[in-house]
């Protein structure tokens, strides 16, 4: 290509030459033009632009402080008045952000490995329908302590709930969606029963505020599918019967989370629910148990 008048010589490139040279492309080139960040030495009429070897060290400053992540605008704040304080000062702030973004990509990834470890557990999951019983530890939840009475309602105080989770995927691949409520849940019943939303969290997930403890205890628990939170299941008669026939009391609030839910699947038969029903021995003391406000207390 033929160099403009002038300014003769093996240094002097044009636009895409001097892209080439620098792995970029032209328009960002011109973008930089456009914004005043890199202009060429010579820009004619025509449209050509030419560039000079000079340049070569400014478009690799901007190259490389693109790539540790600054953006545009702290890309042309760097190059404005600047002086070595000033560059020091704004090198510091972006190794600072770099490091921010390794720390939540390292959690992200801890965060993928407990999901993945989770999934594989689905694969030896009791099958849907069989009763057992399981003692789980003190176990941590958020909740607004606000009843939910459709899906609608539902899906909005969950929406609220996410939001004050530190975890970046809180949702995704998870057993901790769910619900709480009391025994009206295991009768039949025409329509949705109100209960109230939960997470179950870590103790750090959220500020301590949101976050209530469950008690540890012993609990009557059953996997079913074609089901819905907050909804009666045919297959909670055997539940009834099975506290029944073993001589147990329901003594808390139930719970009913997702197993698989729909971040995981479009098909409404591998939906599983995890129904769990805390009990004691009727032999043991009666034990005066919280109301959920506005509902019935358990009964004996």
């Amino acid at each position: 290509m033929e160099k403009p008048e002038g300014m003769v010589g093996q240094f002097i490139f044009s636009i895409s030459e001097f892209a080439e040279m620098n792995g970029i492309t032209t328009e960002t080139l011109r973008y930089y033009d456009r914004i005043g960040l890199l202009k060429p030495i010579v820009k004619k009429k025509s449209g050509w632009r030419y560039y000079t070897i000079r340049q070569y060290e400014k478009i690799r400053t901007i190259i490389e402080l693109r790539k540790a992540g600054m953006s545009i605008k702290e890309v042309q704040a760097y190059f404005d008045n600047r002086n070595l304080q000033k560059s020091i000062r704004m090198i510091e702030k972006l190794q600072k952000d770099l490091q921010r973004r390794i720390d939540e990509e390292i959690q992200m990834n801890r965060e993928l490995l407990e999901k993945i470890k989770f999934l594989h557990s689905l694969e030896d999951l009791t099958p849907c329908g069989t009763i057992f019983e399981k003692d789980f530890p003190a176990r941590y939840m958020v909740t607004l302590d606000v009843t939910s009475v459709n899906r609608e309602e539902h899906a909005m105080e969950y929406t609220k709930l996410t939001s004050i989770l530190k975890t970046r995927i809180p949702i995704l691949a998870s057993d901790r969606v769910g619900i709480y409520s009391d025994e009206k849940i295991l009768y039949p019943s025409a329509g949705f029963v109100k209960a109230y939303p939960m997470l179950l969290v870590d103790p750090g997930d959220a500020d301590s505020e949101y976050v209530i403890q469950i008690p540890p205890g012993r609990y009557v628990c059953m996997y079913y599918s074609d089901g819905l939170l907050q909804k009666y299941h045919p297959s909670f008669d055997k539940v009834r019967e099975y506290l029944e026939e073993h001589h147990l009391t329901i003594s808390g609030h139930i719970l009913q989370t997702y197993k698989v839910d729909v971040t995981l699947t479009n098909e409404s038969e591998e939906v599983v629910i995890e129904l769990q029903v805390p009990v004691k021995k009727n032999r043991q003391p009666e034990v005066t148990l919280p109301r959920l406000p506005g509902r019935y207390p358990l009964q004996a």
